[in-house]
């Protein structure tokens, strides 16, 4: 996954990239929420996920399928991934860089001011193995469509950070950071949905 070296043989001729001049733009916007659950959990369709009632089920559910709602989240850091680069200089062919895929993108929130039994409960995420989904202020779902459902994007593992309380005294709010990695490539199949009414303000119950 991680890896851009093994691509042989070559398909019979470049695959199209581009096959609308000027299609709708596809932006993701500012994260405001995170929406966690087990690996492997996902919905059926999308026609299935825009339905604000899928929704309240997911986040009230005792089982497997529990979706866990973040607070709001602020200051949100969503680099790429930089490459994974050898040689340079004498080492390799006019001093280029071989470049052989990509690193693991470290994504970093903040919490504002958050009740700290909240902030113990999401450090239990830390004992999990799970996925995450992201909502943008327009309450649209950032989500993967890899295997043809509605899925998460896998958090790797153990490097879930829930950070305790820096007090902000006398000119900022108290926080708690938020840290995670994502897999090379893990934007591959991110897709975009229209606004689902009640991601902003569901709760879990």
């Amino acid at each position: 996954m991680g890896s851009l070296t093994i691509c042989c043989p070559a398909g019979t001729y470049l695959e199209s990239a581009v096959t609308t001049l000027n299609p709708c733009p596809a932006d993701v916007g500012q994260i405001q929420r995170l929406i966690f659950w087990r690996t492997g959990q996902s919905v059926a369709s999308i026609t299935t996920a825009l339905i604000t009632t899928a929704w309240v089920t997911l986040a009230a559910a005792t089982d497997d399928t529990k979706a866990l709602f973040s607070p709001f989240l602020h200051n949100p850091d969503m680099p790429a991934g930089d490459p994974r680069e050898f040689g340079g200089g004498n080492e390799t062919r006019w001093g280029a860089p071989l470049r052989k895929g990509g690193q693991s993108p470290v994504f970093t929130f903040s919490m504002l001011a958050e009740d700290q039994d909240v902030i113990t409960a999401l450090k239990q995420l830390r004992c999990e193995t799970v996925d995450v989904l992201f909502v943008n202020e327009a309450s649209q779902l950032i989500y993967s469509d890899a295997g043809g459902v509605i899925a998460g994007f896998p958090v790797v593992q153990n490097s879930l950070f829930i950070g305790d309380k820096k007090v902000g005294g006398f000119d900022e709010w108290d926080s708690n950071i938020l840290q995670f990695n994502l897999q090379p490539n893990w934007s591959d199949s991110l897709e975009i949905s229209l606004a689902i009414s009640n991601l902003l303000t569901l709760v879990n119950s």
